[in-house]
């Protein structure tokens, strides 16, 4: 029993290698269509630097970045997890009400230059650097500078 359970753990360790680190650059036309919408409606005026796909277990990962260093992350659907930006605010129209209206009332002058969605939460960094995590119901659960 012991060798197939130190067996099993050496296949798994072999296929997580395989797939780690195994980005390559696609073109956008490449993206789910979900994918190449979203960066039409919001990213257009933009120049791209680089594409990448991260092939998983199941399915892929991609990752956008332009020149002015803004990088936009989607799952396998195409469905957006991360924007970012080093420079400016991400797209107002991407940001929940909620979170708006708390960074508003909360950080006036504070502009929202991440944001990430994840299964249970939503994260946002600040433009001074603040992280505050929102649970779905967009209750705060942490802030982090």
């Amino acid at each position: 029993m012991k060798k197939i359970f130190i067996a099993a753990a050496l296949l798994f360790a072999g296929i997580s290698t395989a797939f780690a680190g195994n980005d390559r650059p696609i073109t956008l036309d490449k993206l789910p269509a979900a994918a190449q919408t979203f960066l039409k409606s919001h990213f257009a005026e933009l120049t791209l630097a680089y594409a990448v796909e991260d092939p998983k277990f199941i399915g892929s990962e991609y990752e956008v970045i332009y020149t002015d260093r803004t990088e936009v992350e989607f799952d396998s659907d195409g469905a957006w997890t991360s924007v970012g930006s080093r420079y400016a605010a991400v797209p107002a129209d991407i940001v929940p009400e909620q979170i708006k209206s708390y960074v508003a009332q909360t950080f006036p002058n504070q502009q929202v230059r991440k944001i990430e969605r994840k299964r249970y939460s939503w994260e946002v960094e600040l433009s001074n650097g603040l992280e505050i995590e929102f649970d779905k119901q967009f209750n705060v659960t942490d802030i982090d500078d």
